[in-house]
């Protein structure tokens, strides 16, 4: 008789190991996610048509930088971040517009102050808490993989979609950038960040490389996403003043037009194509005058 229990305990213990090593290969996907078009759209499918009478900005400007909240479907960073990490990765933005002569201020807002699907409305009573011009809204997609299967995923930004393919024990990290004309709610330039980061491990200690991972993949797209918005910045300004950008002019304390300026007022130097063309110039008046 003890013998049988004995076996059928064996038999239940086994059936149980069986059962736990099944459920540590089962595939997992955990999805982050902070949608710039849930915040500033939530009843539209698509962004709206831009403000026809479109954008004036008066340099220097004050801006204000924040991570957009998630919907209840979805996700609130702070539930991503520890304490205390999140201010650490919006300096990583603002040194990207730190030192720049068009800017006076620049305002890291806590995610806090912004509510899901707050819209325009919302980031309207930030800006004026915070007495900025223009908002620099971050978004977060992030989505962690524990299956050797293919995969990939989706992210909608304000310009369009992205795919982002995935692979075993992966952190797919995307982040996305707007700033927006505070007064008129004209889009203005955004940015994106990506990275990835792979690797593999014990069953215990998978939750403890998710999470490392997580806080290193938005490290890294952080990063990415300052030198890329560096870039934007620079064809923002060029398109500005070529006139390609319509919809916003930008100018000086005294008055004078980007356009005007040909970007000189922008960006408080020449480029050295600019300063090549200027010495060209120089070269051409002499000889004339020599002649």
């Amino acid at each position: 008789m003890r013998s049988s229990a004995l076996q059928l305990f064996r038999s239940a213990a086994a059936t149980l190991a069986l059962l736990g090593a099944l459920a540590c290969n089962t595939p997992q996907t955990t999805v982050r996610r902070s949608s710039l078009m849930d915040y500033l759209y939530p009843k539209e499918k698509s962004a709206p048509a831009p403000n026809p009478a479109g954008a004036r900005l008066k340099l220097p400007l004050k801006l204000g930088i924040a991570f957009v909240p998630g919907g209840s479907a979805s996700w609130r960073v702070q539930g991503l971040l520890a304490p205390g990490q999140e201010k650490p990765l919006l300096d990583v933005v603002r040194q990207s517009f730190k030192d720049k002569p068009w800017v006076s201020e620049i305002k890291l807002v806590p995610s806090t102050y912004l509510r899901p699907a707050g819209g325009f409305e919302n980031m309207d009573q930030v800006a004026r808490m915070y007495g900025v011009d223009v908002m620099a809204l971050v978004s977060v997609d992030q989505v962690q993989h524990t299956d050797p299967r293919w995969y990939s995923f989706t992210y909608l930004s304000i310009v369009g979609a992205y795919v982002l393919p995935g692979d075993a024990n992966d952190t797919s990290t995307l982040i996305d950038a707007a700033v927006y004309d505070v007064a008129s709610h004209t889009f203005l330039l955004r940015a994106p960040g990506q990275s990835r980061m792979k690797g593999s491990s014990t069953w215990a200690h998978r939750e403890v490389q998710l999470r490392e991972h997580s806080a290193q993949g938005l490290q890294a797209a952080m990063t990415d996403l300052a030198k890329n918005l560096d870039a934007e910045v620079a064809s923002f300004k060029a398109e500005i003043a070529s006139g390609d950008r319509k919809d916003v002019d930008v100018v000086d304390r005294q008055g004078v037009s980007l356009r005007q300026s040909g970007g000189q007022n922008f960006g408080g130097s020449f480029t050295w194509i600019e300063a090549l063309g200027a010495l060209l110039l120089l070269g051409a008046a002499l000889r004339w005058r020599r002649a």
